[in-house]
């Protein structure tokens, strides 16, 4: 073996001992190891890198993880060459959608460390008792009718202080005209005076200027917002992103991760969507080269995946589709769309494996998936859509699998047969909701309107474990509540001639499914 050789084993040794783990698989994945809502090698499907995690291995090369491909890939930085590829071991999978945490020891604060009123935290950086996070500030509690005002979608970039009883500070990251869509990754520099924050919707990388944050940021204490019942007690000034933001740095499709080199000098972000990294000159500020990673050129669907977490199909590029339907899924928070007028809200409902589910909508008002996401562009994006983009959106949204059965333990099987013959018998939940897909199409009232609605379409089951709250404005937080606390007027099956045992033992098949 060549010296050249050697070395590059050992760097792919070296990438191994590193990247193995560094996002650990949150959810569910398919067979290729990307999680369903993420096109990749399936079949007669292109295998698409998919570049995630990025890490410098040395002062001028790094590490990354192609989540489609399934390999390490080593790459230097000064050429943009693949120096080496090394195919993934049996069994891992990263999870695309998984916070970024850079210090392990904060994976176990992931659930304390949201800022009240705050959408899921995307990534964190720092240390157990002070750090900052990068997180999106949904506007669900009022009607999306406000995207000019930033009453929709913004993002928050917030330092936390103390472990018990945290502190948080907050400052917005979006300008008046032009948004900071889903924020996906943070990274510091070795002094602490300047963060770079990667916009997975707004293609971009914000350079932010830390000493400037006292100037912008509220100051908030998470138990007393809490004791006032005020989710949106914070400074929310959307100019307020001009005393911090001093560039924004342009990538190419959906960046996702940030790595800086040793020195502070380079900045890598490594573009998911368009299997490709960027490089930039953190002393000059400017972009220095996209480095291509391989992989075919972008078929319908994964046009349409692209423009799904594309901030572009927004007025003033608040938002993507995937802000609410993170990987295909759901944000498990009730929105008041315009489409169906004003003052009643409703649960977003997952779209994995929607295509065979007609009609769309907890209304059922729309009768093709075409109809359905033009309609939600036009209303709630203030967009409208050509028909190429259509087009790509359908195809992309049509082509997500559901998710698959969850696995049934030993000690859980006699309890899973036993709630499946109740499924198809005496609980009667069968009558509406149908296998494979486990829905009828219909419109049903099963005792939640408020008079002026109350039909609702059957929504699929398939996932049910996936996509809590329940029922059409998610009031029900588990499963069991849809049968016992919200079932007074007993017209959801004949769960309520269920025991608890049997209740039980349905519930058990509901999760598997």
């Amino acid at each position: 073996m060549s010296s050249t050789r050697q070395k590059l084993a050992s760097i792919s040794a070296l990438v191994h001992g590193l990247c193995w783990g560094a996002v650990i698989a949150v959810g569910w994945c398919g067979a290729s190891g990307t999680k369903a809502g993420h096109t990749a090698a399936t079949g007669d499907r292109p295998a698409y890198a998919n570049p995630l995690d990025v890490q410098f291995v040395d002062a001028t090369r790094v590490a990354v993880e192609a989540t489609g491909s399934r390999e390490t890939l080593v790459v230097e930085i000064p050429s943009g060459r693949v120096v080496a590829r090394t195919r993934w071991p049996s069994g891992k999978n990263l999870e695309p959608d998984a916070p970024a945490v850079h210090q392990e020891e904060l994976r176990t604060l992931l659930k304390q460390l949201r800022p009240p009123g705050a959408g899921p935290v995307r990534a964190v950086w720092g240390r157990a008792d002070s750090g900052w996070m990068v997180h999106i500030w949904p506007r669900s509690l009022l009607p999306a009718t406000q995207l000019a005002q930033g009453w929709v979608f913004t993002s928050g970039l917030t330092r936390w202080t103390g472990q018990i009883g945290f502190v948080f500070e907050t400052a917005i990251l979006d300008e008046p005209e032009n948004g900071f869509a889903d924020p996906s990754d943070i990274v510091l520099s070795a002094d602490g005076q300047r963060a770079y924050v990667a916009s997975g919707g707004s293609d971009c990388v914000a350079v932010v200027d830390l000493t400037q944050f006292p100037r912008v940021a509220s100051r908030v204490v998470a138990d007393e917002v809490d004791r006032r019942l005020n989710p949106y007690l914070r400074a929310d000034d959307l100019s307020g992103s001009r005393f911090l933001v001093v560039a924004r740095l342009p990538t190419q499709s959906n960046p996702r991760r940030l790595a800086l080199s040793p020195d502070g000098r380079w900045l890598v972000a490594s573009n998911f969507l368009s299997d490709s990294l960027s490089v930039f000159d953190t002393h000059e500020l400017r972009l220095v080269r996209h480095i291509p990673l391989g992989g075919p050129k972008p078929d319908l669907i994964r046009r349409g995946e692209i423009l799904f977490h594309s901030a572009k199909l927004t007025h003033l590029q608040q938002f993507s589709c995937a802000s609410c339907h993170p990987g295909g899924g759901a944000d498990g928070l009730n929105w008041d769309l315009p489409r169906d007028g004003i003052g009643n809200p409703k649960n977003t409902r997952a779209l994995w494996g929607c295509r065979d589910t007609a009609p769309y909508g907890w209304l059922g008002s729309s009768v093709t998936l075409a109809d359905r996401i033009a309609g939600t562009l036009r209303t709630a994006h203030r967009y409208e859509p050509t028909e190429e983009e259509l087009a790509a959106l359908v195809a992309y949204v049509a082509a997500l699998p559901p998710p698959p059965p969850a696995v049934v333990s030993e000690e859980q099987r006699s309890a899973y047969e036993r709630g499946r013959a109740l499924f198809f018998s005496k609980a009667g939940c069968a009558a509406c909701h149908r296998p494979d897909t486990y829905q009828d199409g219909q419109a049903h009232d099963v005792g939640t309107g408020d008079g002026s609605e109350n039909r609702f379409d059957t929504p699929s089951l398939r996932g049910l474990r996936l996509t809590p709250p329940y029922l059409h404005d998610g009031r029900a937080a588990s499963l069991e509540e849809i049968f016992t606390k919200y079932n007074q007027q007993r017209r959801h099956g004949q769960a309520h001639i269920l025991t608890a045992e049997e209740l039980a033992d349905l519930l058990v098949f509901l999760n598997a499914l």
